[in-house]
């Protein structure tokens, strides 16, 4: 089973548990693969869809600290 397809199972199960940070988090990779996808005018595989992940999971710990610097609780 690919990562693409591992995602879509994945959100699916959250949204029957009605888990909304797993669901949010899900569709927010889901959707950043589907922007470069788009942008690319290619279809990503394993490899590619872990190279987003990355990407996304870097561009959240860079924002984390100005978030805290700041105050905010969100």
């Amino acid at each position: 089973m690919s990562l693409k397809e591992t995602l879509t199972n994945d959100l699916r199960t959250a949204l029957k548990e009605k888990d909304t940070i797993k669901k949010n988090t899900i569709q927010m990779v889901r959707a950043a693969v589907l922007h470069v996808e788009k942008d690319q005018k290619t279809v990503l595989y394993d490899a590619g869809v872990i190279e987003v992940v990355a990407r996304e999971l870097k561009k959240r710990k860079d924002s984390l600290s100005d978030f805290l610097k700041s105050g905010c609780q969100d």
